[in-house]
């Protein structure tokens, strides 16, 4: 998985982030992960997006610790 970008934007006292990736075999395929980063600064909602339209996707642990620790580089405040 090779990370590109990372924004967040806050709503309601929750942190959304928003990750663009690709996974190693769709190399012309950019995704967007969105994170929900509750008060606690826990990720407590995982999605992933293609074109607008969620992947329903279950992101593995691996995944997530190196979606976490990319986040906590580019400056989100998270767990």
């Amino acid at each position: 998985m090779k990370l590109d970008y990372c924004e967040q934007e806050q709503q309601d006292g929750v942190v959304i982030a928003h990750v663009g990736l690709q996974f190693e075999d769709e190399p012309d395929s950019l995704y967007v992960a969105r994170v929900e980063i509750g008060a606690e600064g826990a990720a407590r909602l995982w999605e992933l997006y293609y074109n607008g339209f969620d992947c329903k996707y279950s992101f593995s642990e691996a995944e997530k610790a190196a979606l976490l620790a990319y986040m906590k580089e580019q400056g989100v405040a998270c767990l």
